[in-house]
């Protein structure tokens, strides 16, 4: 019965969001979740890109908490300063945690294999080996 749920929403999600490049839909199908993915968006971010998320998330979090509590204090509910916040670190998953576009602006450029063999490999040598430590007696 859940695999025919999953295959309509599949489906109906499939023709409502064909212009779309990336969604992802949970369902709960024999006593476990599947991952139903279309995408055409490169499926890791570049360290660069890394980098930046890191940076929009600590900066977002950081402000979203001093709204929240500025608006929670001057409001006098802690309830709605609470879903505030919640509300923030939501819509701050939601800028950082997909691999959007903007995170893939710089990306690595690995060698072909063949590439790769034409340079030497680093070799180990006795002098790039640490020295024991002198005693004094």
């Amino acid at each position: 019965m859940s695999w025919i749920l999953s295959y309509v929403l599949s489906s109906f999600l499939d023709g409502c969001l064909n212009d779309m490049h990336f969604w992802c839909l949970f369902v709960l199908s024999c006593d476990r979740f599947v991952l139903l993915r279309k995408t055409n968006l490169p499926l890791r971010m570049d360290w660069e890109g890394q980098k930046l998320a890191e940076q929009w998330m600590q900066i977002m979090l950081v402000v979203f908490a001093i709204g929240a509590f500025i608006t929670g204090f001057f409001i006098s509910s802690f309830s709605l300063m609470v879903y505030i916040y919640g509300g923030s670190v939501i819509l701050t998953g939601l800028l950082t945690i997909p691999n959007w576009p903007i995170f893939n602006r710089h990306p690595l450029k690995w060698l072909d294999p063949s590439e790769a063999e034409k340079h030497p490999k680093p070799q180990l040598t006795t002098s790039s080996v640490s020295k024991k430590k002198p005693t004094k007696k």
